[in-house]
């Protein structure tokens, strides 16, 4: 299928030994995530050009200061996914998030994008708006915050705050991945257009198409229905106050 789109994935690298697994159960809108082997940490690696863009993604400690230096001199746009910065294990092998000090990764990306649990976390405030402001004051242009079912919110630094719904959808087979498939939505979207809105409401339909299946199956679907969901999604956008 990679090659049939014709995706290049010339710096993609393959490692010896295993890549970081997780056991996931779910329970209604609840998770339950154990750790079954942690993966490799990356190093800085050769890259082919400067880039456009890069997204961290780390769920689980695998990308260190190192990296984050490399990356940063060599991309225009850095976003990072904070869940894998934030997480720890017990001896039960379930993950769980705890305050760390990732300020350097904060002050360095364009964009933030976390969970609720886990922006709280990091900037525990009165509201959800100013947590996302206080992510914002170590350095970053944008702050995502996801929400699952109440959608999501997406804050400019000095500028406004916005709600942005989640979409309505009765077939909801697994919800793995579908904060990943939000924010590379996303960050596509805004190079592409340079609408930071449209590019969530862009997000917020790729993510609820994403739940109706598993594997590959959730990337088959037609594209006016995505953007029909699009549309959807940034008409019914709000302005919050904060």
């Amino acid at each position: 299928m990679i090659h049939s789109r014709s995706i290049d994935i010339t710096g993609v690298k393959e490692f010896d030994g295993l890549t970081t697994r997780f056991r996931i159960s779910y329970d209604g809108d609840s998770r339950r995530l154990e750790l079954i082997h942690p993966g490799q940490r990356l190093k800085p690696g050769k890259l082919l050009s400067s880039l456009e863009a890069v997204h961290l993604g780390p769920v689980f400690m695998e990308v260190g200061f190192d990296t984050l230096g490399y990356l940063r001199r060599n991309s225009e746009f850095l976003s990072v996914d904070v869940q894998g910065l934030l997480r720890t294990v017990g001896k039960d092998r379930c993950v769980r998030l705890v305050r760390k000090n990732i300020d350097p990764f904060l002050s360095k990306c364009n964009l933030v994008k976390a969970t609720e649990e886990e922006a709280r976390v990091m900037a525990p405030a009165s509201t959800i708006v100013a947590t996302a402001r206080r992510l914002l004051h170590k350095g970053a242009q944008y702050a995502i915050i996801t929400r699952g079912r109440s959608g999501s919110l997406l804050v400019k630094k000095y500028g406004r705050a916005v709600h942005i719904p989640s979409v309505p959808e009765s077939e909801v087979v697994d919800r793995t991945g579908a904060g990943d498939i939000f924010i590379g939505s996303w960050l596509a979207t805004f190079l592409s257009v340079g609408d930071a809105l449209w590019a969530g409401a862009v997000g917020a339909a790729f993510a609820s198409l994403s739940v109706r299946a598993i594997g590959l199956s959730k990337f088959r679907f037609a594209r006016s229905e995505l953007f029909r969901r699009a549309s959807w999604v940034y008409t019914n956008s709000r302005l919050v106050k904060g």
